[in-house]
């Protein structure tokens, strides 16, 4: 017996050319699939994949040209790696024993910048070298108490448990409930506050941009001289009233712009900490201009002037609206600019570091729409052409000239179309609002998948963007008796925690989570397969969503398969497509209005 497997053309699959009484084995290959105009079974193409096929069939394989020199490329690209990991084993620290390599080595960084960027790949574990490294200060003589921990607000519990993990003797405190409650627990004598961006936007009292301290109450010494004596005996303590030795940024790419109220909330409370640490495993949302605000947090000093910083390092230009386009660094200035922020970021990547992490393999699965759905998508797509087209002429009810709906808005509200049958419901105020509904083309086949045992015994993890997707996931499987975790933006943080700690241990086999609420902070270990939905539209977001599941821990399977539910003809298709080849944002591929007309139109003509 000999089982043929080649690369396909496009070698992103691998195509096994067995005959169909190998059929049970082939299906329980990660990520295997039957095609059925070629009769032959695919797997995507991956290390982990080669190995589960060299496990699987032993000397029978017989590997075709392309894929043996893949095999081999793919090989040697993992033999760097390994041997950055020996140096990292090199480094010692018998303090911090209880940490991987890369984790003492981030250690010893921070609490030698003391104000720095720590840009790890999400799951390297970011929270317990920054905690480590405030305990390395306090240590060697370091004033560092009060700690003041900013973190997304899913993510304030997560913070006490490391805390309590890697420096328990601490007294926290947890900023929350109402605003009377949050003023209060100012006034404990603790030695870390954790709050969360909104609120410590809310609590921080700000001028305007480009001048970030406070103005001073003449009778209480905190606060604006416009509140009132009582009012400020009210609020004798705020956050700007505590003088933190330590500030702690979690997830600080949420202040990549320098004039929001929370961006200054965040220079404001800091006051004059001599510690800084940034967090972030994506420093780069959109372009290397992302960096400035936090370099400026870190080190006003040396950062001082954002436009000055760019006029030096950044070439741009003016887009047809006016504004400014990032081109990219300055060729002259690559080796200047890279030599100024080495010693305020560092980032490690999982692939060099853990290099024993699970492959990752991508697969799709393309559904239809439901005739009811599709109708709705038709004429909302037909809709969107009208608009576009009509934009910029003139009404000749009014003689006024018609300015069309923000693309952007009008894409999104499509996409949601493309999920599942929708309205739209406009309120008192004039607002517009889509109300997703039954049928759903990527529930009904999520479900049927379910049914058919493709899943097996894997314990899965599924991810989208809308709130109401999810829930209409969520309320299908409870009928069908369907036992699974929920983490959705409606649910309190004990909730949340809940869902992650019973899908952590096995006690259920699904987890549902939006990307807005599950998206960072979490981990989903267990997931030995992430289903997405409906992908977030950023990189940034989808990557975060991955690394839910593949990060430290996920090392338990041999490889983790990601699986795009997309709906077929929809502008949907065109746009994941999009984002595969250019990795660019949602918003960069519908800003051509010609472009888009025509990803619609091809799109009604493919669904006919």
């Amino acid at each position: 017996m000999t089982i043929r497997v080649e690369l396909n053309e496009q070698q992103s699959h691998i195509n096994i050319f067995a005959e169909y009484r190998y059929k049970e084995v082939c299906k329980a290959l990660p990520g295997a699939s039957w095609d059925v105009k070629l009769k032959i079974w695919r797997v995507p193409v991956s290390w982990g994949g080669c190995l589960a096929l060299r496990s699987t069939f032993k000397d029978a394989l017989e590997i075709g040209p392309l894929l043996d020199q893949w095999a081999k490329n793919e090989l040697a690209e993992r033999v760097g790696p390994a041997n950055a990991l020996r140096v990292l084993e090199t480094y010692d620290d018998p303090d911090n024993e209880d940490l991987f390599p890369h984790q003492k080595a981030g250690v010893a960084y921070l609490a030698a910048a003391k104000q720095a960027l720590l840009a790890d790949e999400p799951g390297l574990g970011k929270t317990a070298q920054a905690i480590r490294a405030l305990k390395k200060l306090r240590d060697n003589g370091e004033e560092v108490f009060p700690i003041l921990i900013t973190c997304p607000n899913t993510l304030k519990s997560n913070w006490k448990r490391e805390f309590e993990r890697w420096w328990p003797e601490l007294d926290v405190t947890i900023i929350k409930g109402s605003a009377t409650k949050r003023r209060v627990l100012f006034e404990e004598s603790s030695q870390v506050f954790i709050i969360n961006w909104e609120s410590l936007r809310s609590h921080s009292r700000l001028l305007g941009y480009g001048s970030i301290a406070l103005a001073r109450c003449t009778d209480c010494g905190g606060h604006d001289s416009k509140i009132s004596e009582a009012r400020c005996e009210v609020h004798k303590r705020e956050l700007n009233e505590i003088d933190f030795k330590s500030v702690v940024a979690d997830e600080i790419h949420r202040s990549k712009d320098p004039k929001s109220k929370q961006t200054r909330a965040l220079w404001a409370a800091s006051g004059d900490a001599k510690i800084r640490f940034a967090l972030t495993g994506t420093p780069i949302a959109k372009d290397v201009v992302d960096l400035w605000p936090i370099l400026h947090w870190l080190k006003p000093e040396e950062w001082p002037s954002k436009t000055k910083w760019i006029d030096r390092y950044v070439n741009t230009m003016l887009n047809a609206f006016g504004g400014m386009m990032v081109l990219g660094l300055k060729p002259e200035k690559e080796a200047e600019f890279y030599s100024s922020i080495n010693p305020r970021m560092r980032r490690m990547l999982k692939s060099i570091v853990l290099p024993w992490l699970p492959d990752v393999m991508n697969d799709r699965r393309d559904v239809e729409m439901n005739p009811k759905q599709l109708k709705a998508y038709r004429q909302m797509s037909e809709n969107m052409i009208a608009m576009l087209e009509a934009d910029g002429e003139l009404n000749a009810a009014t003689g006024e000239v018609i300015v069309a709906t923000d693309p952007l808005v009008q894409t999104t509200r499509l996409l949601q179309f493309a999920n599942a049958y929708a309205t739209v419901e406009v309120n008192e105020a004039g607002q517009e609002k889509v109300l997703l509904s039954e049928p759903s083309c990527k529930v009904d086949a999520l479900m049927d998948d379910m049914k058919n045992g493709d899943f097996g015994d894997d314990s899965v993890a599924v991810c989208a963007v809308s709130r109401q997707l999810i829930e209409i996931l969520s309320a299908r499987m409870e009928k069908e008796g369907i036992k699974h975790g929920l983490i959705t933006g409606a649910q309190s943080e004990t909730e949340r925690q809940q869902a992650v700690d019973d899908f952590q241990a096995g006690k259920v086999k699904w987890i549902l989570f939006t990307a807005q609420a599950g998206g960072v902070g979490i981990t989903l270990t267990t997931a030995r397969r992430l289903v997405m939905l409906q992908r977030p539209w950023s990189l940034v977001d989808y990557k975060q969503a991955l690394d839910r599941v593949h990060r430290i821990g996920s090392e338990i399977h041999d490889s983790i398969l990601i699986t795009d539910y997309v709906t077929e003809g929809s502008i949907e298709e065109r746009v994941i497509d999009a984002l595969d080849i250019k990795a660019e944002n949602f918003e960069e591929i519908v800003k051509d209005k010609e472009q888009l007309k025509k990803m619609l139109r091809d799109g009604i003509e493919n669904t006919k």
